[in-house]
């Protein structure tokens, strides 16, 4: 459809990045970034690997003692990454 009147690209991006499907994949790129800031340095350096599949966010930690402590606190970090990232992206979070 051609538009008759000028419309801002600000506007345009606005629009696109609200639509439901790429609001959601935009909230799934910011959730590596969110596991950083959510869980601080520590948390950080031992987190080898993270992956969303359906739903489902799996993090690979190297540290024994770490992996204890997230798997005990993993429904806080739930909703705490989902409010990060401004969606619930994350329904199980696993500790591996």
């Amino acid at each position: 459809m051609r538009r008759t009147h000028p419309v801002r690209i600000g506007d345009l991006l606005s629009d696109f990045t609200a639509s439901p499907g790429v609001s959601r994949k935009l909230a799934e790129a910011r959730l590596p970034e969110a596991w950083r800031k959510v869980t601080g340095p520590v948390v950080s350096r031992v987190t080898t690997g993270m992956e969303l599949c359906r739903g489902v966010f799996y993090v690979h930690l190297v540290s024994g003692a770490v992996r204890n402590e997230i798997f005990m606190q993993r429904e806080a970090l739930r909703c705490a990454l989902n409010r990060e990232v401004g969606m619930e992206v994350v329904r199980v979070l696993i500790i591996k």
